[in-house]
C-alpha cells in the first residue's frame, strides 16, 4: 500500500529494476524527457527551506505559439524563482497541466513541453479534470511518467517527504469518499507522516469563484484535519485565493482546521471572483505562482505575479511542531 516514492526508487535501483523500467517507458512514450521514468530531483538539505513553486491550470496555448502564452510568462517566473531558491527546490503542478486539442496530446507536446516542460526534472505532478480529457488519463501518465505515477499503478496519488514535511499529492478525479481506497491509503500514511503535513489536489474545496465550493474532497479534508495537517493547495478555479483555517464543512476554526490556497494561475485564462466566501482572506485575478518555503516546524508563502511583484505573503507554524 505504501507510496512513499523515494524508498521505492532506492529499492528499484538496488534490485536492478530501474533500468528495465526506463527502457520500457522510453519505448512506450517515445523517449521524451517527460515520458521517462526518471524521478524529480529532491535534495536532502534540511538546513535550508525546501522551496516549492506551485500553480495549476497551466498550458492553454491552443494554436498560438507557446512564446505568446501566459504559460510562457509563468514558466519564466518559475525559472527565476528556481534559480533564486537553489538546489533545494521543486515544482508542484496542481492539475489541468495541459488543455487538449481535438482529443490529442498536443496540449502536452506543443504547450506544456515548451513552457513548464523545461522543469520536468524537478517537477511533481497532480492531475486535473482536463488531464483526464477524452475519458482517460493515458496522455497525462504517459507524459509525466514516474513524476506522477511512482507506484506504476496510475492511481495519481503519492507522498513526498522533505525537511520535516510530508506533502500528500492526491487525486480529486477519482473516488475520494471516506470508504475509498485513496482515503484508506491516506489514513495509513498519515500514521507515519512528518510533523508538518501539506496536501495538494486539483478541485478547490472552498472558493469564491462562480462555480462555488466543490465537495469531492470533503472526506479527505476531514481525514487530514483530524490528523492535524496544516495546509491544502488546490487550483481548478482560474484565480488566486487564500483562506483562513477551516474544517471540512467550511466552518472557520480558531483552534483547528486547515488553511488553504487556490492557485489556478499558471497560464489558462483567468476569471473574476464572484461573491467573496466566508473565510476568504485574499483574492487576486492575475497570472502567477506561489512559492512555498517549508522548514522544520513552519512555512512561509509568497504569491508572485509574472511581473515579479509579491501580491500576497505570510507565514504559519505547524500544528504539530
Amino acid at each position: 500500500m505504501r507510496k512513499n516514492f523515494w524508498p521505492d526508487v532506492t529499492r528499484a535501483v538496488r534490485s536492478g529494476l530501474l533500468a528495465a523500467l526506463v527502457g520500457a517507458a522510453l519505448v512506450a512514450c517515445g523517449g521524451g524527457d517527460g515520458g521517462g521514468i526518471t524521478p524529480p530531483v529532491l535534495q536532502a538539505n534540511p538546513t535550508t527551506p525546501w522551496e516549492l513553486m506551485t500553480a495549476g491550470d497551466i498550458a492553454q496555448c491552443f494554436l498560438r505559439p507557446a512564446r505568446d502564452t501566459a504559460a510562457e510568462k509563468t514558466a519564466k517566473l518559475v525559472e527565476r524563482q528556481l534559480a533564486d531558491a537553489g538546489s533545494n527546490s521543486n515544482v508542484l503542478t496542481l492539475g489541468d497541466n495541459a488543455y487538449f486539442l481535438a482529443g490529442s496530446n498536443l496540449g502536452y507536446t506543443d504547450c506544456y513541453e515548451k513552457t513548464w516542460g523545461r522543469f520536468i526534472a524537478k517537477t511533481f505532478a497532480i492531475p486535473g479534470n482536463h488531464d483526464y480529457e477524452g475519458g482517460d488519463s493515458n496522455d497525462y501518465f504517459g507524459y509525466f511518467g514516474a513524476k506522477a505515477n511512482p507506484d506504476g499503478k496510475r492511481t495519481g496519488y503519492y507522498r513526498i517527504d522533505q525537511n520535516g514535511w510530508t506533502v500528500f499529492a492526491l487525486n480529486s478525479n477519482i473516488d475520494a469518499t471516506a470508504a475509498s481506497v485513496q482515503a484508506q491509503w491516506l489514513k495509513q500514511e498519515l500514521a507515519t507522516a512528518q510533523p508538518c503535513v501539506a496536501a495538494a489536489w486539483h478541485h478547490a474545496r472552498f472558493t469564491s469563484a462562480p462555480d462555488g465550493d466543490n465537495t469531492k474532497m470533503t472526506a479527505m479534508w476531514d481525514i487530514l484535519d483530524q490528523a492535524k495537517a496544516d495546509v491544502v493547495l488546490q487550483s481548478h478555479e482560474h484565480q488566486y485565493e487564500r483562506f483562513a483555517p477551516m474544517t471540512a464543512d467550511g466552518t472557520l476554526s480558531a483552534t483547528g482546521g486547515m488553511r488553504s490556497f487556490v492557485v489556478g494561475t499558471g497560464g489558462a485564462e483567468t476569471y473574476a471572483h464572484a461573491t467573496v466566501r466566508a473565510g476568504s482572506e485574499k483574492q487576486l485575478e492575475t497570472f502567477g505562482v506561489m512559492r512555498l518555503s517549508l522548514s522544520a516546524g513552519n512555512a512561509m508563502w509568497r504569491f508572485i505575479d509574472v511581473d515579479n511583484a509579491v501580491r500576497d505573503e505570510g507565514a504559519f507554524e505547524c500544528r504539530k511542531k
